[in-house]
């Protein structure tokens, strides 16, 4: 089953906060918590208010763990390492240094701004929840990990594995002992309400299969998705899988045969980044279509087809 509308159980230790679209996950111990996702900017005020609701110390937030370096999982890390006072920020090293860029962190600012207005308008959000300026254009990561290393919240120990494909630093976390898998983005981005996936392989189709594949294969009873919802029973785990591994696959032919039918990189980019847009217009067309470029220049480059 799904698990949606936050803030909300998924199991008796991970509650889901944030908004249906940029989830942010409290993984509760006794004596300590994390925070895993880094959520859109107006996340940092959204989780704020539902930790008060809830009636939870953010004192107790000890880590938050960011599993990339999108602007859509990270722009609340400021407004969250605020509210829990001592708690590390933790990342891959590739992250660390695009989050050290005042470039790459600009940018974020405006993609973000741009979000936030969005959810605004779709009454996701309210007004006052905004992120709050930036005090610098860089995020700060306290502590590096790297595949094999471990998370641990208050004796649940989270395995970091190093998922690439939707970006070279994106990173995945399981505790076997419980079957909780989170994943962030390494699947295609799911519209639960649509039935509908966008694949997401900016940075190498061939990796991003992979990376499913072998999340696939640990058999897990939970994923947190980075957006949308969390997936709960093994059997559905198994369907979620099958159904993401599928939609990419499915999504990387389309585009092979289309160019090898003639098309141009460009038409193939465009028609993608409009059929997108339309289902969710949360930043410009522009914005998708050049997206929708990279993973045409992907696929193109797995199947060993020539651009143009």
């Amino acid at each position: 089953m799904l698990v949606r509308n936050p803030p909300v159980e998924v199991t008796d230790r991970i509650t889901m906060l944030g908004t249906n679209e940029y989830p942010i996950y409290l993984v509760r111990g006794t004596e300590g918590a994390a925070l895993f996702e880094g959520g859109s900017g107006p996340m940092g005020p959204v989780v704020r208010e539902q930790l008060e609701q809830l009636g939870i110390d953010a004192a107790q937030i000890k880590q938050i763990v960011i599993p990339h370096a999108h602007p859509d999982h990270v722009m609340a890390v400021p407004s969250l390492r605020s509210l829990c006072s001592g708690a590390t920020v933790l990342a891959s090293e590739i992250a660390a240094k695009t989050l050290s860029a005042e470039k790459a962190i600009g940018l974020f600012c405006r993609l973000d701004d741009a979000v936030t207005d969005w959810l605004i308008q779709t009454g996701r959000i309210r007004d006052d929840q905004r992120r709050p300026p930036l005090e610098t254009q860089q995020i700060a990561v306290d502590q590096i990990l790297k595949e094999g290393d471990a998370v641990t919240v208050d004796g649940s120990s989270f395995e970091v594995l190093a998922t690439p494909g939707h970006s070279d630093c994106s990173l995945s976390f399981y505790d076997a002992a419980t079957g909780v898998l989170i994943i962030s983005d390494a699947t295609p981005y799911y519209m639960p309400d649509l039935d509908a996936w966008w694949p997401g392989y900016f940075s190498g189709y061939e990796a991003y299969v992979a990376s499913m594949e072998r999340l696939a294969s640990l058999g897990a009873e939970v994923v947190c998705l980075g957006h949308h919802a969390a997936v709960r029973g093994a059997d559905a785990v198994k369907d979620f899988f099958q159904r993401a591994i599928a939609a990419a696959q499915s999504y990387h032919e389309r585009i092979v045969s289309e160019k090898q039918a003639g098309k141009s990189t460009r038409e193939i980019a465009e028609q993608l980044g409009q059929e997108i847009y339309e289902k969710t217009p949360s930043l410009s067309l522009d914005f998708f279509q050049k997206n929708c470029a990279l993973m045409v220049k992907q696929s193109l480059r797995a199947a060993g087809v020539s651009e143009d």
